[in-house]
């Protein structure tokens, strides 16, 4: 517990193990999410790279590599899991769930168009039987959205865009006409928080369109 750690027995803390990254694109845009850790494995990602390290020893117990040519190789947030599977985002906008025992990849889904400046690196969130996956954008006029799929299949469940796309959506009476909200940016690039006991999901929003 966190009071075994205080101010007369920190000073006593050493390096226990140093685990280094050898992908190349890892390397250049290291993890900025949280690692999770289940049963003494510590899960993480990297930018089309997810690891599973022994948490005492440090031993590498799998490594996975996703080839990717296309896409914003910038760094990966993080990664979401259940009780059998992790899963990441890539920077060419795809989900991919892999088995938490060897890195296998189970499914791969396609989130958003990169061809549209979509790249995705936000950390998946799993809440019951949803797989929360959200957008990052290029600054340029798209609309963020997050969606749903499915843990075991990785099927579509919905998506929520966070601009208003329709009339009579919420909102729209602040935009000038519908064309102007559904180029309103509000990208998704921090994970979303949940609250158990009102059922909500909270999403943060950025970049809004037009910049100027």
């Amino acid at each position: 517990s966190l009071a075994k750690i205080n101010d007369t027995n920190i000073k006593s803390l050493t390096l226990a193990w140093i685990y280094r990254m050898t992908s190349a694109t890892a390397t250049v845009n290291p993890p900025r999410g949280t690692p999770l850790m289940s049963d003494g494995v510590i899960y993480f990602s990297g930018t089309d790279n997810a690891y599973a390290v022994d948490a005492r020893t440090g031993r590498e117990i799998w490594h996975y590599t996703r080839v990717s040519t296309v896409g914003r190789h910038f760094s990966n947030r993080g990664m979401g899991m259940d009780g059998r599977q992790v899963f990441f985002e890539t920077p060419d906008c795809h989900l991919i769930a892999l088995n938490k025992t060897d890195g296998a990849v189970r499914w791969s889904k396609v989130i958003a168009d990169i061809d549209q400046f979509y790249y995705c690196s936000v950390a998946p969130a799993v809440i019951g039987n949803h797989v929360i996956a959200g957008v990052s954008g290029d600054d340029l006029d798209n609309p963020g959205f997050i969606e749903a799929h499915d843990p075991e299949t990785g099927d579509l469940q919905w998506r929520f865009y966070t601009v208003p796309m329709h009339k009579g959506d919420p909102g729209m009476d602040s935009w000038p006409n519908e064309n102007m909200a559904s180029h309103g940016g509000g990208m998704t690039w921090q994970p979303i928080t949940y609250d158990r006991d009102l059922n909500l999901l909270y999403v943060t929003t950025g970049n809004p369109q037009p910049v100027i």
